[in-house]
């Protein structure tokens, strides 16, 4: 359920269209709460919303790089439930790494959808098996999402949060 989720927001994202002059059908874009009775809406991917979600998948691969995987599960959703296990679980999923080097690249623009923001960045990632030395370069997506009013009375909600990673070896 989680992955056909993913694979939607993925779709919904992809088909938005990112440049002028796409179909006139679209909605204008709205940049500020004031456009939309105090609620975030739909961003562009140049936005400072979306430069914050890019600084946010930084600090998570920064906090892995250093070995502070609790700072890197904190930015997980749901005080870090989002991502599938407990701390310990977490931790595991880098152990067999010697190298771990990933790139934060470019945040699609901001959609906003059932009382949710969400936004993926691209990401690249060098790895290296700590055991046999084999290396891979992995590559996708980092997904956020936040609540789209920025009074949520849930903290952790108004912020992005991880959602999703989704980072593959290339083919």
């Amino acid at each position: 359920m989680r992955s056909f989720l993913m694979l939607s927001i993925l779709a919904l994202v992809a088909c938005s269209p990112s440049s002028p002059g796409g179909n006139s059908a679209t909605p204008v874009v709205a940049n500020s709460t004031a456009d939309t009775g105090g609620k975030r809406g739909n961003e562009p991917a140049d936005s400072p919303s979306a430069r914050a979600a890019r600084d946010v998948v930084e600090r998570y691969f920064k906090s892995i790089e250093a070995k502070d995987y609790a700072a890197a599960y904190r930015l997980w959703g749901n005080d870090g439930a989002d991502a599938g296990g407990s701390l310990k679980d977490f931790e595991q999923t880098f152990a067999p790494y010697s190298k771990y080097e990933p790139e934060a690249g470019a945040p699609t623009e901001i959609r906003a959808r059932d009382g949710m923001q969400y936004v993926a960045v691209a990401a690249k990632l060098f790895v290296e098996n700590r055991t046999n030395r084999k290396t891979a370069n992995k590559s996708g997506t980092v997904l956020l999402r936040r609540s789209v009013d920025p009074a949520d009375p849930v903290a952790s909600k108004r912020d992005w949060r991880i959602w999703g990673v989704d980072l593959r070896v290339k083919n």
